[in-house]
């Protein structure tokens, strides 16, 4: 065994997989409404990724950058997750003294050990350890610097960087829309969820972010069965994702749904769509 091996297995997200599966993206999911469910987007899209590749080597990174919410970084104290630094996220990294360019994200996530009692190779980039996710945010003009970097130094680590934006339009949503690869949204159903698409996408446009944006996630409260439907002027693709309030309970316990859950089966059927390099294990080209 390598000392490069030796030390991986000390702290894999130190030496990043460079591997050919799992090829990495950075997506940020944002909301149209609060209460849309960027927050279980997020979680689960991550927990398929590391359900499918962690095994083999995959980095699965969740990036919290709701400065109105905290959603994620809520959800993800009720998983088993642990870090060495004394501050997690972004609170610690904007206290860095280290110059901007030249901090680093590894003294900051939390890795992550699901509720299925295995973590392959999960963490998490938190807004803070206060009372209040947030709570303690630089207010001296220097957040959105600090987000972008985080963002940077994220991507770096070659894994699967999904990150939480939840409805806020402030710099430093523009600022992680600009670092990321795509842009995935996600809105409700019916004329005045198009509406909130609509004005969600103009902001983006106005700003030369539309060309990331890959289309938008539908919750379906009707309980539809998932599939695809017409593209939209507002959005260029359109997924129905089913109402399962069972696979967002369990999601909420840090475990992936089984494979009878409609919101993993919708969820992965668009990932393999969209991403299946993602989900590539290594055995796709022998099948």
């Amino acid at each position: 065994m390598s000392d490069s091996t030796e030390r991986n297995e000390e702290d894999p997200m130190a030496y990043p997989w460079t591997g050919s599966i799992g090829v990495p993206h950075a997506v940020a999911v944002l909301s149209t409404a609060r209460g849309c469910g960027a927050t279980l987007l997020t979680a689960a899209a991550g927990l398929i990724v590391d359900d499918a590749v962690g095994r083999v080597g995959q980095t699965v990174v969740l990036m919290d950058a709701d400065t109105g919410g905290g959603g994620l970084t809520e959800l993800t104290r009720y998983w088993n997750a642990t870090a060495e630094a004394g501050t997690d996220g972004l609170i610690g990294f904007a206290a860095d003294p280290i110059e901007l360019a030249n901090r680093s994200v590894h003294g900051y996530l939390r890795h992550v050990h699901t509720g299925d009692a295995r973590r392959q190779d999960m963490a998490v980039f938190p807004l803070g350890p206060g009372d209040k996710p947030g709570e303690h945010l630089p207010t001296n003009g220097t957040l959105q610097d600090t987000v972008g970097a985080a963002v940077e130094r994220l991507m770096d680590l070659q894994g699967c960087l999904i990150v939480d934006c939840g409805v806020v339009r402030t710099p430093v949503t523009l600022e992680v829309c600009r670092q990321v690869q795509h842009i995935v949204l996600i809105g409700r159903a019916g004329p005045a969820g198009d509406a909130e698409t609509a004005e969600l996408m103009t902001w983006l446009t106005e700003r030369g972010l539309r060309e990331k944006v890959l289309g938008r996630v539908c919750n379906d409260p009707s309980g539809a069965r998932p599939g695809v439907s017409a593209a939209t002027e507002a959005t260029p693709a359109l997924m129905r994702l089913p109402y399962d309030r069972g696979g967002a309970a369990t999601i909420a316990l840090g475990r992936l749904p089984g494979p009878g859950s409609p919101l993993v089966r919708a969820l992965c059927e668009q990932m393999l769509a969209r991403w299946p390099d993602v989900l590539n294990d290594g055995a796709m080209g022998a099948r």
